[in-house]
């Protein structure tokens, strides 16, 4: 009795125990950044995604290098070296980020996913960078970049994986292309600086003969108001004497030729003071008629 309890306590210990195995390799927690892959056989069954999940034990098993991880990453950056379509050898510095979203496609149909993307690369740059100069490669990177992108796309399918983005971080060219760079970039400054400096000579000179024209025209409207002014007075003066008024207009004459006269005599180098005659006249009048006022009030 004590040996079959023993058989009976034994089976009951291997039982439990393969319950336990089987509970561990049946039962599979995958966490949220990986996708593993279930082998029944040998064979690629099916792919488990994050969450809780159960499989045969003994016939179904997840291998370690099929917890495949799906974050997003990226390839280091290495420098490809690539001839534009003006045959000037430049040196091309990529990021890629990819992640994959089918972890059956690259585990059973490429190797090293990562060397295999590389090796595209190196071939799409150089393609597309072959059909566009220096300059081009220089102005336009978000369209090389999204070409290139687009041309990985195609391939990188065919593995499960989904490209994110791909940009252009630098580019190098060889020290003599380099200097000749800078020279030319030099005579550009100095063609721009001379334009501008002869467009800022132009404008100073349309300006300068824009003032002077304004001048002009204003002077001529201050000539012409005064023009017209004197002809009014002009015409004043001649309706003023048709009416009557030749005494006003010869005292005001005789008036004027006393001013003269007076300033002419207030000069310092003035020795000698011609006077009109007719102004010697009217002074000779003007005495006559005090000295006669005089006698006939004696």
């Amino acid at each position: 009795m004590s040996g079959a309890l023993v058989a009976s306590n034994f089976v009951y210990i291997v039982f439990a125990v393969l319950v336990l195995i089987a509970l561990k390799l049946g039962v599979k927690i995958v966490p949220q950044s990986e996708n593993w892959l279930v082998e029944r056989l040998g064979k690629f069954n099916r792919k488990l995604e994050a969450g809780l999940h159960i499989i045969i034990p003994f016939f179904e098993s997840v291998q370690p290098h099929h917890k495949v991880p799906i974050l997003e990453r990226q390839l280091p950056p290495k420098p490809i070296n690539a001839i534009t379509l003006d045959n000037v050898t430049i040196s091309v510095s990529l990021a890629v980020l990819y992640r994959i979203v089918d972890a059956s496609k690259t585990m059973y149909r490429i190797a090293n996913v990562d060397d295999a993307i590389m090796t595209i690369v190196n071939g799409t740059v150089r393609n597309v960078i072959g059909k566009t100069d220096l300059d081009g490669v220089q102005s336009n990177r978000r369209q090389l970049s999204d070409e290139i992108e687009h041309e990985l796309q195609v391939v990188s399918e065919e593995w499960g994986i989904l490209l994110t983005r791909v940009e252009i971080l630098e580019v190098d060219v060889d020290p003599e292309t380099k200097q000749a760079m800078q020279l030319q970039l030099n005579a550009e400054r100095n063609r721009r600086a001379l334009v501008r400096e002869a467009e800022g000579k132009k404008q100073a000179t349309e300006l300068d003969a824009d003032a002077q024209l304004y001048a002009a025209q204003k002077e001529a409207e201050a000539k012409k108001v005064r023009a017209d002014a004197e002809a009014y007075a002009v015409t004043v003066v001649s309706q003023a004497i048709s009416a009557g008024g030749q005494s006003a207009v010869e005292f005001e004459v005789k008036k004027i030729q006393a001013q003269a006269v007076q300033e002419l005599g207030r000069g310092e180098n003035s020795k000698i003071v011609l006077i009109p005659t007719d102004v010697v006249s009217s002074l000779n009048g003007a005495m006559f008629g005090a000295l006669s006022k005089l006698s006939s009030k004696d």
